[in-house]
């Protein structure tokens, strides 16, 4: 259940700013701050689409009078960490008008935001920036990665059997809405950074596809691996027609590839490279724990470039620490800075291992210094301790670097398939 969570008033270089959660008659004009900032324009015919994709009772507002000035606000999740999940608010669509922007409004609503996710008892907060320098102020730190990955088809080869012994087929919408929900949440714990999916994410987002999200291309095609009539993966794509003086060069658009075995992720890649008169195969947010390079003849054919994803903030550090498991047991005692909200700060004794961990404040030395951002960017296992020293990020001794990397390491590295 939702704890309370105050208005945010605060004098700006314009006069008083209220920062609350909105009223449902205020959406359409917080709607229209976030359209003016990313940059987008939400037609008459969409809006009821746009109030749906949001939890109403976690929208932010700030405002100047009657006058609309900022948004944002959580989606709920369930975050899937190294041997389990903790709450998570997804921090979403934080923005400010273009005439209001430099004044402190951003600050004020990220203070009341994070106040808003601790007092629904959610350890943690994450986001996908759309400006990557903005979140660390507020004590975010990079979690998970990805790839941009590009394929020129007529390179790609595969030059032994499958790894599966399945089959891929395409399923329309309504078979989608029924098959892709269950298999999804039967993958979702196996890697650390997947998000919940609820019914209406499904619906006002993985499933909803309106012309004006396409980008010239076709409606979004699904196709699942089976095995013995058991799915094992599924991945979406586009299809963008290009004709190249009567020569074939479409470009294939794929989402990302979510498979539970190597046998069903290899049985997509052979299926999607395998779809004729397609030139180029573009893949944006690739995990990084893909077999892809490893299955085909030539892995100089796949261009891919690496990207930060998912940014987790810390809000609980007991709560969060003991929510996730560790390699090996051990004890590592941190201290923390967190000079945006404070929660975070102080020295907190970790004991855990593969079965369970504990984690409270203490007063003693500690092995490791550093701030609330890099604890973040450890959570999920997806960077070192020794990284982020090597970065001058974290003070500690080399022996206790090195205890802390095999503690929070994980087979699994951490990858976000799910934009929000």
């Amino acid at each position: 259940m939702a704890g309370s969570c105050p208005a945010n008033v605060a004098a700006g270089k314009l006069g008083v700013v209220d920062v609350r959660i909105i009223e449902e008659s205020e959406m359409d004009a917080v709607a229209e701050v976030m359209s003016h900032a990313f940059g987008f324009e939400l037609k008459p015919e969409d809006q009821e689409h746009f109030r749906r994709a949001f939890e109403l009772d976690r929208v932010i507002g700030a405002f100047e009078g009657d006058l609309a000035i900022g948004s944002g606000g959580a989606f709920t999740f369930d975050l899937t960490v190294p041997g389990g999940e903790v709450g998570c608010g997804g921090t979403m669509i934080m923005a400010v008008l273009p005439t209001h922007r430099r004044r402190g409004v951003l600050t004020e609503m990220m203070r009341f935001h994070l106040d808003e996710v601790a007092g629904r008892a959610e350890p943690v907060a994450a986001l996908w920036t759309s400006e990557a320098p903005i979140y660390g102020r507020f004590g975010y730190g990079v979690a998970t990665q990805f790839f941009r990955t590009k394929i020129e088809r007529s390179r790609v080869s595969f030059p032994r059997d499958p790894l599966g012994s399945g089959t891929v087929r395409l399923v329309d919408l309504a078979e989608a809405g029924k098959l892709l929900p269950p298999l999804y949440e039967s993958l979702r714990l196996n890697t650390p950074g997947f998000l919940t999916r609820n019914e209406t994410s499904w619906n006002e987002g993985h499933l909803h596809d309106p012309p004006r999200w396409r980008d010239g291309g076709t409606p979004k095609r699904w196709v699942v691996y089976e095995e013995s009539g058991t799915a094992l993966g599924f991945a979406s794509y586009r299809q963008h027609e290009k004709w190249d003086q009567g020569l074939p060069s479409n470009r294939l658009v794929c989402g990302a590839i979510l498979a539970a075995t190597p046998g069903a992720e290899d049985g997509l890649w052979r299926y999607l490279t395998g779809i004729d008169l397609v030139q180029t195969i573009e893949c944006w947010n690739t995990d990084l724990n893909s077999t892809l390079t490893r299955i085909v003849a030539d892995s100089r054919r796949i261009e891919q470039s690496l990207s930060d994803g998912m940014w987790v903030r810390i809000l609980d550090v007991p709560a969060a620490l003991t929510s996730r498991r560790y390699q090996v047991e051990g004890r590592v005692v941190l201290e923390l800075t967190d000079p945006f909200r404070g929660s975070a700060a102080g020295i907190f004794a970790l004991e855990g291992g593969p079965d369970g961990a504990t984690c409270q404040p203490v007063k003693e030395e500690p092995d490791l210094r550093l701030d609330v951002r890099e604890l973040g960017s450890t959570y999920l296992g997806g960077f070192t301790f020794t990284q982020l020293a090597g970065a001058g990020l974290v003070a500690g001794s080399r022996e206790a670097l090195r205890k802390a990397d095999v503690m929070f390491g994980w087979p699994v590295r951490p990858w976000c398939p799910e934009v929000f």
